[in-house]
């Protein structure tokens, strides 16, 4: 597992862009900011990473099948006694497979459990917990939990 970087900078109140050091960036804003729009908010940032951290997983365990068709769906569902967490994340597999390609099938449920058992760094992440440290800006540690 290789260690990241992101940098987030403020674009303008509620706004803000995200830069890896490979030259992505990705615009994070409130859902209700229409002046940064368009934009992930922190949630559907944390729904993608799900979802693409599948897909790659997928793409190298299930080479041999075809799935182009390939489609995942991750929904956040919460609920008041949440307190400001998601309560479930759900990861939907969708593809449409010929009939009597069992062996397909097979070989892709076997890559969709091995991806949230053993490889897909996000999921195991969230299942598990990291800890989760904020440092100000003399270098401190204002906040740490797991």
């Amino acid at each position: 597992m290789a260690d990241y970087r992101i940098e987030t900078v403020r674009n303008g109140e509620r706004d803000w862009t995200a830069r890896n050091d490979r030259g992505a960036e990705v615009r994070i804003a409130a859902a209700d900011n229409p002046d940064a729009q368009p934009s992930f908010t922190p949630v559907e940032l944390l729904l993608a990473a799900l979802g693409g951290c599948g897909g790659l997983v997928v793409d190298r365990i299930a080479r041999t099948v075809e799935h182009d068709g390939l489609r995942i769906v991750v929904d956040s569902l919460a609920r008041p006694e949440d307190e400001g967490r998601v309560g479930v994340l759900r990861v939907a597999y969708e593809i449409d497979l010929p009939e009597g390609e069992d062996k397909a099938g097979e070989t892709l449920e076997r890559a969709i459990r091995l991806t949230h058992e053993k490889y897909c760094t996000v999921s195991r992440t969230v299942e598990h917990g990291a800890r989760v440290e904020a440092r100000g800006p003399d270098g401190s540690t204002l906040f740490a939990a797991r």
